[in-house]
């Protein structure tokens, strides 16, 4: 799934609850801007619903972030649209 500047891969799990990878190029900045946010991410996963769901996802930043509050909605709605689809039966 591709968000505006977050792409997202994700997968079942046979755990009992979700897992998040991060993988953050150093295109995207000095070392203290990828861990901010990578940090922020962490934040946002700990604090969804999708953390029930037994699921495995990779985020990953593609383009430069506008900001902390552009990111995180885009991070919160990403994870409502995977919820969504891994509740829809497969056809």
């Amino acid at each position: 799934m591709h968000m505006d500047n977050l792409r997202f891969v994700y997968r079942k799990n046979h755990l009992s609850h979700a897992r998040l990878g991060l993988a953050v190029s150093r295109k995207y900045g000095n070392a203290v801007k990828r861990n901010t946010l990578k940090r922020l991410l962490r934040e946002r996963f700990r604090h969804h619903s999708i953390r029930t769901v037994p699921i495995d996802v990779l985020a990953f930043p593609v383009n430069s972030v506008d900001g902390p509050i552009d990111l995180a909605s885009q991070m919160d709605a990403a994870l409502d649209r995977i919820i969504k689809r891994m509740n829809r039966p497969v056809p």
